[in-house]
């Protein structure tokens, strides 16, 4: 196995630009199940207002694959308006590359800066096809870079160190989205690819993600608790462990409750609870949640206003 440094020139200042935490936008729904334009600005204005100045646009928070092509098109085109100097990194998997490779171009035309995909789900597909599809959308992508976005227990596809290396290699991938409980391998990562831009995909496993090579995360949680996790990725770098350990356990009690009632719905109620969007509402077959289905979320929400 060869884990040598790859010898493609990376754009070392986008990945240092993109080294942050973002938080994973959602998609706000008029009581129709249409995207709210109105909810999304105040969305992303909320999340500038915590101090997050990265947005990662359209992925599974976001409820992307649930959308169409120009849908996922017009949330790029808001969020890019909105977002005004801060990092955007558009989310542009999709079942079929014709789809990523346009909302590559897309999100290309718009500025952002860099792409991100999940493999493509669903149709089993051999891992040089895999390959193929990220070559196809860095086709397509015009230059911008882009970051692989490793997600085993929702994609169902397993990276080994050896296909994370291969994927490092083509020439404009800057970096990993490691969704993954698997810190080893965040570590070998960091090890073997010092310049990569490594983002820690689980909230509830930040500390742990930082802790083992990641240099920011990507979170869902963080349209709710943004100051928390900067706090605590302040209290790491003063080499305060325990202090970084308090803010983690709190935010995952939290964490906790979104679990208990389904993350995405319990999102999407914690920030209609807050005032930021105007329905809780979640596009079928995810589940919306009520007062009667909230579980602690009424109290939690409060807590966090």
């Amino acid at each position: 196995m060869d884990l040598s440094r790859p010898e493609t020139p990376r754009p070392s200042s986008v990945a240092q630009r993109l080294a942050r935490l973002h938080a994973a936008l959602l998609t706000p729904y008029d009581a129709d199940g249409e995207v709210s334009v109105a909810s999304l600005k105040r969305l992303t204005a909320h999340v500038k207002a915590m101090g997050i100045e990265g947005f990662y646009v359209g992925g599974s928070t976001g409820e992307g694959l649930l959308q169409s092509v120009d849908e996922r098109l017009a949330i790029f085109e808001t969020v890019a308006a909105e977002a005004g100097s801060g990092a955007k990194i558009g989310h542009v998997g999709a079942i079929a590359t014709r789809d990523a490779q346009a909302l590559a171009k897309g999100c290309a035309d718009l500025g952002y800066d860099a792409v991100s995909a999940i493999p493509p789900i669903y149709f089993p597909h051999r891992k040089d096809a895999i390959f193929g599809y990220y070559e196809d959308i860095l086709d397509a992508s015009q230059g911008t870079p882009l970051i692989i976005y490793n997600i085993p227990n929702m994609s169902g596809v397993i990276f080994t160190l050896d296909d994370l290396a291969r994927l490092l290699s083509l020439p404009g991938v800057i970096g990993i989205k490691q969704t993954s409980i698997d810190m080893y391998q965040m570590e070998q990562l960091r090890r073997s690819f010092p310049d990569a831009l490594l983002l820690n995909g689980f909230d509830e496993m930040l500390m742990a993600g930082l802790a083992s090579g990641a240099n920011g995360g990507v979170g869902s949680t963080y349209n709710v608790m943004g100051q928390r996790y900067l706090h605590m990725q302040e209290k790491l770098a003063a080499g305060d462990l325990a202090g970084a350990a308090r803010i983690q356990s709190a935010c995952n009690e939290v964490i906790d409750e979104l679990v208990r009632v389904s993350v995405f719905p319990g999102m999407k109620y914690l920030l209609y609870r807050l005032g930021v969007i105007d329905t809780p509402v979640c596009r079928k077959p995810l589940l919306t949640l009520s007062s009667s289905t909230c579980g602690r979320l009424e109290e939690i929400a409060a807590r966090l206003a």
